[in-house]
């Protein structure tokens, strides 16, 4: 048996797991795998030969007595099982999320399709890598649950920033949806567009396609303007799932996210286009849910925005759960350019975007930086913005973004912003501000 071992970077832990295998069962393999490298697990998978192979976590012990308990169960796995999960026990709430396989069918990862366990940009946590593939694999195959007492899993000792059980709770229904998603021969017809804008994003754009294709309701369109990235963004958009919904435009030059915003809407085909950033990402049923708003609304509505769930990038690209972040139910300009309150998510009547002319690509620094809060703060003088108070997002702060690099230009902007919402005052709400 080939045993693989995770979450390595606990020197003790993976030292007395190393241990106990060398002593229960020295005929067994072991290979140790930098904290959840899915890479080298992937590269290691396509030369192993046996019908099995198992997963521990560093820390994790057996028994000896494990090991005659594993062969009886192997010779009378069914084999529709793709393999065996040990849960840690009922009385334990989190035993889903501590507990993913142990024991894989070699064959039914490799019939997974895809690579055998997603790389890190695929996922934002990649310690669930076990269980994204274990949901992907429910496609085909079934798992044997068991208990063992002869099994002494890692104890977790999580630090205090760490909110496992929200974190999870929010995680696993994309991954399940994700890996059940089914890609139409034929495209639909939208009843929504959705547009990412993306330059340089590559570590993070998987994600956020994923959880567009896993929505639970599937008449969208998808559109991917890659604004000249110097990164590895091509391959990524290369290697994604044959999808007659998703469409991808690559510009020659660097133009900015006004002028991708608007290349986005000259080719989208639904009633409402939906702005999501290559860096954050939808629950399951964002779509559903905004749709059902959006057709009870009057047609001088022209925003339906929601509630978002805020995570912030750490050094070491870690995402820490920030919790529920409401945004105003009455919308005001005036607060809005005060507090530079982010608002998320941003759902536009198509209609009215054209009837705007777009983003302003002739706005400060080139509509490159605050051009939600200028054609939100455009709409608001001529249209009506609808609240909807429900958690419809997942937004990512990360010191690396282009608003956070440029945070000192803000002011400046924000003073040229005022004076333009004088202007559209005193006109009579023409909806174009001067430049």
């Amino acid at each position: 048996m080939l045993v693989y071992v995770l979450g390595t970077s606990n020197k003790a832990h993976t030292d007395a797991t190393i241990a106990n295998l060398s002593h229960i069962a020295p005929n067994w393999s072991i290979m140790l795998l930098h904290d959840y490298d899915a890479a080298a697990l992937n590269d290691h998978l396509l030369a192993y030969d046996q019908p099995f192979f198992m997963t521990l976590h560093a820390g994790d012990l057996l028994s000896s007595s494990f090991i005659s308990e594993l062969s009886a169960q192997l010779a009378a796995l069914p084999e529709h099982c793709a393999g065996m999960v040990y849960e840690r026990g009922a009385a334990n709430n989190l035993h889903n999320l501590s507990s993913p396989p142990l024991v894989w069918r070699t064959s039914a990862v490799r019939s997974s399709g895809r690579p055998f366990f997603l790389e890190k940009d695929e996922l934002p946590f990649d310690t669930y890598l076990l269980h994204d593939n274990q949901f992907h694999l429910e496609r085909e195959w079934s798992w044997q649950t068991l208990h063992s007492k002869w099994w002494q899993p890692q104890s977790k000792h999580s630090p205090k920033w760490h909110k496992a059980q929200e974190e999870w709770d929010l995680l696993k229904p994309i991954l399940e949806a994700g890996s059940s998603a089914v890609q139409p021969k034929v495209k639909p017809i939208p009843a929504i567009s959705i547009a990412i804008c993306t330059y340089n994003n590559a570590d993070y754009l998987p994600w956020a396609i994923r959880s567009v294709i896993a929505q639970n309701m599937p008449d969208w369109e998808l559109i991917i303007i890659d604004d000249a990235s110097s990164d590895n963004t091509q391959m990524k958009l290369a290697s994604l799932p044959a999808d007659p919904r998703i469409r991808t435009y690559v510009n020659q030059a660097n133009y900015g996210k006004s002028h991708c915003l608007n290349a986005a809407l000259s080719v989208a085909e639904a009633p409402w286009l939906l702005e999501l950033d290559a860096d954050d990402w939808l629950p399951p049923d964002a779509i559903r849910r905004l749709l059902k708003t959006a057709d009870t609304l009057a047609p001088d509505t022209s925003l339906l925005y929601g509630d978002y769930y805020e995570w912030t990038e750490g050094a070491r690209k870690q995402l820490i759960f920030g919790g529920l972040r409401k945004t105003p139910v009455a919308f005001n300009a005036e607060a809005l350019l005060a507090g530079a309150l982010p608002i998320a998510p941003r759902c536009y009547r198509v209609e009215t975007l054209h009837s705007i002319h777009g983003w302003m690509v002739n706005a400060p620094y080139g509509g490159r930086l605050y051009e939600d809060f200028e054609i939100i703060i455009r709409l608001s003088h001529s249209h009506q913005l609808r609240h909807l108070p429900e958690p419809l997002y997942h937004r990512r702060v990360r010191q690396s973004s282009i608003t956070h690099q440029h945070s000192e230009k803000y002011a400046g902007w924000m003073k040229w912003m005022k004076e333009q919402t004088v202007l559209l005052r005193g006109d009579g709400g023409d909806t174009r501000p001067s430049t």
